[in-house]
């Protein structure tokens, strides 16, 4: 189980399938889950604005 939120949606982390990985562009620490994941969902890093699918 991750603790937060999902960064495109908001939705808890407690499900199987959510990660967590390091930023590609600032290595700020980026948190999804499988929803979103499965639906290539946009996400935008808030520490340096990189969008990711």
């Amino acid at each position: 189980m991750i603790e937060g939120r999902c960064i495109s949606c908001g939705r808890g982390l407690a499900e199987e399938g959510s990660v967590q990985f390091p930023c590609p562009e600032c290595g700020h620490i980026i948190k999804r889950c499988r929803v979103c994941r499965d639906r290539s969902a946009e996400y935008v890093c808030p520490e340096c604005g990189f969008r990711g699918p």
